[in-house]
Order: C-alpha cells, then sequence, then structure tokens
C-alpha cells in the first residue's frame, strides 16, 4: 500500500506530503482557535475562494503524469490514495455547502479517481453506514463546516 518499488515507495511520500499542506489548509479554514476565520463572515470569504480554486492541480497534473486509476500504483489504492479521496471528498461536500456542486469537475482525473474510489466493493459498507455520515469535523470545537 506504500508502492512497490523505491520510485513508488518515494512518489507515496511526496503525496503525503502534498496532502497533509491540502488538510491543513481545511483544518485552518474550518476551526477559529488559529484566527484564522474569526468568525462566520470571514469563513464564509475564505470558503468560497477555496471551493472557486480548489487545491487539486498538482494532484491533476500527477494522474496525468504517471496514468493509471490511482495515484501511487496501478494494482489499486494506496495509503496515499485513501488521503486523497478524503480531501476531494471533503472539499466536494464544502462546495456542495457553499454552491459550487461541481466542484471536481475541473479536474477529470481527480473526479475521475473520485468515482473509482467511492465504487470500490470493499469500501461500499461503509459508505452505507452511519459512520460515513458523522460530522467531518468537530462541531464541539467551534468548526464552521461539520
Amino acid at each position: 500500500m506504500e508502492g512497490k518499488d523505491a520510485r513508488e515507495k518515494l512518489r507515496h511520500l511526496e503525496l503525503l506530503c502534498e496532502i497533509y499542506d491540502v488538510r491543513n489548509g481545511m483544518i485552518e479554514l474550518v476551526y477559529p482557535f488559529k484566527k484564522v476565520n474569526r468568525d462566520d463572515e470571514e469563513f464564509k470569504a475564505s470558503a468560497k475562494e477555496k471551493v472557486e480554486n480548489p487545491p487539486f492541480a498538482k494532484f491533476e497534473s500527477c494522474l496525468e503524469v504517471y496514468g493509471g486509476d490511482w495515484f501511487v500504483g496501478g494494482d489499486g489504492p494506496s495509503v496515499a490514495d485513501f488521503h486523497i479521496w478524503e480531501m476531494l471528498d471533503q472539499h466536494k461536500i464544502l462546495g456542495e455547502k457553499h454552491g459550487q456542486p461541481a466542484l471536481l469537475d475541473k479536474f477529470p482525473k481527480c473526479k475521475a479517481f473520485y468515482d473509482r474510489f467511492r465504487a470500490l466493493p470493499t469500501l461500499q459498507k461503509y459508505f452505507a453506514s452511519d459512520s460515513y455520515k458523522l460530522p467531518i469535523n468537530n462541531p464541539n470545537a467551534a468548526a464552521y463546516f461539520s
């Protein structure tokens, strides 16, 4: 799940670092503790910017350059694929809540990856469960987007 050779393992680590930056951007957007967004109005302005300019161009390029169905290896999802999918999902939901329902359409390869991952038979039980419907971010921590 981390790549079969040195090149794939390196790509895997690179993608984990990249998606961690995307995750941190989401955390800074939704939680007020860093004072990035001090109130609901600032959050709405920041969210509008994020859904109009989602941070997935690098991931789209990665799929373009390396080809295949998955970010790391051709034989199935890696650990990085799970994290990338989660951020695509959160940004998709954020876009839907802020009037940008087709957010992933700007990134057709990422959208195809999103759909392919979402359709994995081994994950259908999870997607149908209450666990998938839990808040994305902790509403008890005053998250603007949960």
